[in-house]
């Protein structure tokens, strides 16, 4: 998609998104004759167009015309890095290459992953642009949508540059900007993305809006994945910073198992709704067992469990099928139904807790850490850990709070093992065919075919 874009091609992608969101997003935009860049004057031209044309980034993530199956930001991140990790394995065995890290540039899949997330890019610019060019939306309003693109955008650089390293970094809206400029290093991504969370920090509400839940991105939201993004580029004393803002705000709570991916429930800090009539989240409906083990737990993850833990008992459910008993992920219970009662959780303040409890640590305040980590445990029934624990040991137990707590969520395992650089240790023992250079995933063929600036590879492809 992204390499292949030109004048034609961009106008059919603006086409189809208008059709997509058109149930909720009616004046999203309104396209005349071809031009190299997006014609604002009637998109953007007052604040319910502009709302729309911002919700629709939102119901892109959550929306499949086709089938209620997951897209990148509805599913598909947390079953491929799941499966690429040592988290789960698909019963169907004809959907092994991303289990196996066997993964090839001509993969199908991968290329739709891809094509999918750049749409949530250049919807994210579309809208921008659209926005900084309006003379008729008033500051106030223009500025928070154009804090809620910006959150959107760096959120989604966030994944690309950790399933795929180098990628296209893309400001405009503009193909002839986009086309033949190569990749941009992960470092510049990274400050780019940080930068586009500080201006989302100081441009988005800090309240919800009333009507739609948590379902819009606020001042925490912003903080909470900056806390994230200073973790994995080092940044200890800003994660720290980021993560106890939102910790100590007081405005979300950690709630019972059985609450946490429930519609706006008080850990939440953003969620996505759901778009599609019959169905709650696409993440469910793939992931949920029924009688069938869709997806289930690497034996290596299923007995990873201390013994008494509330997350098994909550989160993982046992099928027997053909004989054979699988446990499954279980944190979405609904597959399909008309009643609307879960969400799909982004952020959600457990994760701040082991963000902080690991920056701590880095920076030797291994009590800290321990006590961020016994909050975690309390809620979880099992017993606290010693405050006599080395920095090493926590550092151990940080790893495997998060390896449990964050099992089968928007691949949190997949990336923690590369950021820390435990993948080849601990993937080489459970996956036979596992190389190191499988840590990034290879660009589709398809783009660097049609632009050859994209090249080279990723290595191992």
């Amino acid at each position: 998609m992204l390499a292949t874009m030109n004048k034609r091609t961009f106008l059919l992608l603006l086409i189809g998104i208008t059709a997509l969101l058109s149930g909720s997003c009616k004046k999203f935009v309104d396209i005349g004759s071809p031009t190299n860049t997006v014609t604002t004057a009637t998109v953007f031209i007052d604040s319910a167009s502009a709302s729309s044309a911002v919700l629709g980034i939102y119901s892109k993530m959550m929306d499949n015309t086709l089938l209620p199956l997951p897209k990148f930001a509805s599913g598909l991140t947390t079953i491929y890095g799941g499966q690429s990790a040592d988290e789960i394995i698909a019963y169907n065995t004809g959907d092994l290459t991303f289990y196996q890290n066997t993964l090839v540039q001509e993969n199908g899949s991968l290329k739709l992953f891809w094509q999918d997330a750049y749409s949530l890019v250049y919807l994210s610019n579309i809208c921008i642009e659209g926005l900084q060019q309006s003379t008729t939306i008033n500051d106030a309003t223009k500025s928070q949508f154009i804090g809620e693109a910006k959150f959107a955008r760096a959120f989604t650089y966030f994944y690309l540059i950790n399933f795929f390293g180098d990628v296209p970094y893309l400001t405009s809206s503009d193909w002839t900007k986009t086309f033949g400029h190569g990749r941009t290093p992960v470092a510049t991504i990274y400050d780019n993305i940080i930068q586009d969370l500080l201006d989302a920090q100081a441009q988005l509400p800090v309240s919800y809006p009333t009507a739609t839940g948590k379902t819009r991105p606020t001042q925490s939201a912003a903080t909470a994945l900056l806390a994230r993004v200073y973790l994995y580029t080092g940044q200890w004393a800003k994660a720290e910073q980021a993560a106890n803002s939102v910790i100590s705000s007081n405005t979300f709570s950690l709630t019972t198992f059985d609450k946490v991916f429930l519609a706006n429930n008080s850990e939440a800090i953003w969620q996505l709704a759901p778009v599609i009539t019959n169905y709650n989240t696409p993440e469910g409906y793939a992931i949920a067992p029924t009688a069938i083990p869709y997806y289930y737990l690497q034996p290596t993850l299923a007995t990873a469990f201390e013994p008494g833990d509330l997350r098994y008992t909550n989160w993982v459910k046992s099928v027997t099928y053909s004989g054979t008993t699988y446990y499954c992920p279980y944190k979405y219970k609904v597959k399909s139904g008309a009643t609307v009662t879960e969400y799909y959780d982004v952020l959600r303040l457990a994760e701040q807790y082991l963000i902080r409890a690991e920056v701590r640590n880095n920076q030797s305040n291994t009590t800290g850490a321990i006590s961020d980590l016994n909050v975690i445990r309390k809620r979880a029934g099992l017993t606290a850990l010693s405050s006599t624990l080395t920095q090493d040991q926590c550092k151990a137990a940080i790893e495997q709070e998060r390896r449990i707590e964050l099992f089968c969520e928007w691949g949190h395992r997949w990336l923690d093992l590369k950021r820390t650089n435990r993948a080849n240790a601990v993937l080489s023992t459970v996956k036979p065919k596992w190389v190191p250079t499988a840590v990034l995933y290879p660009i589709p063929i398809t783009e660097i075919q049609s632009d050859p600036s994209l090249a080279p590879q990723n290595d191992g492809y």
